[in-house]
């Protein structure tokens, strides 16, 4: 489908906010052109069922994020598999090389993040800690958190990743739960299954260079080439 076609299919020539960056992507990127061609009935889907502004926001985030991987041509993506386990699959899956797939999951939390602990760092670390249950097994996970600015640097990140993993290994059945593990061992199965946090702007043109942090206890970590391509895509220094 041209550009113009894809538009009309999916906004049906109504105003709509996400209207004007969808076509500045699919202006700029052949490749994004093409996946929203795939996926137009599935975007087309949640464009109807999205009404209010934070949730229009998350899903500009999920799609801006795609347009962003897909500047990497090492780099294919799917979005939201089919997944053979119970709950929700991260949003994409991405493969790096006909043998590598890595999953990426997004979510956007509102507000300026500044990395101040422990206030920031909590909000940051329930984002996380929320989204640990949808990684599969026997593959590479990446979470990318999106803010509405962003004011963190490498180091505070690294201080909120610390902080959480100490957290987790006190004997306190209160923070585990709060997550819905039953215990220690479930929260670090689960926990070693994040291969990597990237924390960035929630508008590319407007956030800061995004920060990242690649998880040491990790039991499937990101090959190093697929790591390098997908920092380019995030502008992230390699």
């Amino acid at each position: 489908m041209l550009n113009d076609e894809l538009l009309i299919y999916l906004f049906e020539e109504k105003p709509h906010i996400l209207a004007g960056p969808m076509n500045t992507w699919l202006a700029s990127s052949r490749r994004f052109a093409s996946f929203v061609s795939t996926f137009r009935d599935k975007i087309r889907k949640k464009l109807r069922a999205t009404k209010d502004q934070e949730t229009l926001q998350n899903l500009r985030l999920e799609l801006e994020t795609a347009y962003l991987l897909l500047q990497e041509r090492a780099l294919r993506v799917v979005y939201e598999p089919e997944h053979s386990g119970p709950g929700r699959s991260p949003d994409f899956a991405v493969s790096f090389t006909t043998s590598l797939t890595f999953m990426v999951e997004v979510t956007r939390l509102r507000g300026v993040l500044t990395g101040t602990i422990p206030a920031e760092g909590e909000r940051l670390a329930d984002a996380i800690c929320s989204k640990l249950g949808q990684f599969p097994p026997q593959r590479s996970n990446v979470l990318i958190v999106g803010t509405d600015d962003l004011y963190m640097t490498h180091n505070e990140l690294q201080a909120v990743m610390l902080r959480l993993q100490q957290r987790a290994e006190r004997s306190d059945s209160t923070f585990w739960q709060r997550y819905g593990f039953r215990d220690r061992a479930g929260f670090f199965q689960q926990y070693q299954r994040l291969s990597e946090v990237l924390v960035r702007g929630a508008q590319s043109q407007t956030g800061g260079a995004a920060v990242a942090w690649t998880n040491p206890q990790a039991r499937q970590p990101l090959p190093g080439k697929a790591r390098t391509a997908l920092y380019r895509s995030h502008a992230l220094k390699v």
